[in-house]
């Protein structure tokens, strides 16, 4: 039983294996794709947001002109409760309108190196802060970013990651079951001759250490004699030696006496 407990640990260990390589591979592209979702709203919200201060720019106000941009940015940012911030900010990069005070006088530097990368077109980017998307008025004359915090992202990946570890699990288990029954029918033959060798090799050394501690003795053997009866793979090989040192005995007697003579 001991060559089918190892062959089911090791199948049960490949299975661990390649689930945890699964898990963790489908976990990171989930965080991936979440991660692209929250960026996409978030540069939807901004296009909406920024559709009146494109209005007014486009009739020759400058965007830090907008009286009711404070009006404006709360209401977006009603729309979810989660959202850290909206910053409206100028062709330079500097904050003019904010839903947070006091604002900061400039974009921060990761959204000023997306904005810069992205040359005009909408951009996200993920930080250690969270999520920022933004977007900007056609002659790049500013634009109004979001803030948004990273939270729900991993609640999401995490529960995710629970709910896929819960599932290996389960597999695990039906795979060891399916997998123990599976292996002692098909290897029902191979396990019982392994078994017998098994016990053989046991009765050869036990009868040994009998035999050398001096609890079982070998009947004296004669050149002529028949081999005895014997069942055992121990007491066959001791017949055997036992006949073959009687036949070097045997033979070496005639050498002597010749030369006596």
């Amino acid at each position: 039983m001991a060559l089918f407990w190892r062959i089911w640990a090791s199948v049960t260990l490949l299975t661990v294996v390649v689930l945890c390589i699964f898990v963790g591979l489908a976990t990171m592209q989930f965080g991936s794709i979440h991660a692209t979702l929250v960026g996409e709203r978030l540069v939807v919200l901004a296009e909406r947001t920024l559709a009146p201060f494109a209005a007014a720019t486009r009739l020759g106000l400058p965007i830090s002109g907008v009286r009711n941009a404070a009006a404006l940015l709360e209401r977006a940012r009603q729309t979810d409760e989660d959202i850290i911030a909206l910053h409206v900010f100028d062709g330079d990069g500097r904050v003019v309108h904010s839903t947070i005070t006091p604002m900061p006088p400039t974009l921060a530097p990761d959204a000023l190196a997306a904005r810069t990368a992205a040359n005009g077109a909408p951009w996200f980017r993920e930080t250690a802060v969270g999520f920022i998307g933004g977007v900007e008025l056609p002659a790049r004359d500013g634009g109004i970013v979001v803030v948004y915090p990273r939270g729900g992202n991993v609640t999401h990946v995490r529960a995710m990651l629970a709910e896929l570890a819960l599932d290996a699990g389960l597999v695990v288990l039906l795979t060891a079951g399916l997998g123990a029954l599976l292996l002692r029918w098909r290897l029902g033959p191979s396990i019982h001759h392994f078994e017998a060798l098994d016990a053989s090799l046991r009765d050869f050394e036990r009868t040994g250490w009998r035999r050398a501690a001096g609890k079982v003795s070998a009947a004296p053997v004669r050149l002529g004699d028949p081999p005895p009866e014997v069942s055992d793979l121990r007491d066959r090989l001791d017949a055997a030696a036992a006949h073959y040192r009687a036949t070097g005995r045997q033979l070496a007697t005639p050498v002597t006496q010749e030369g006596e003579a």
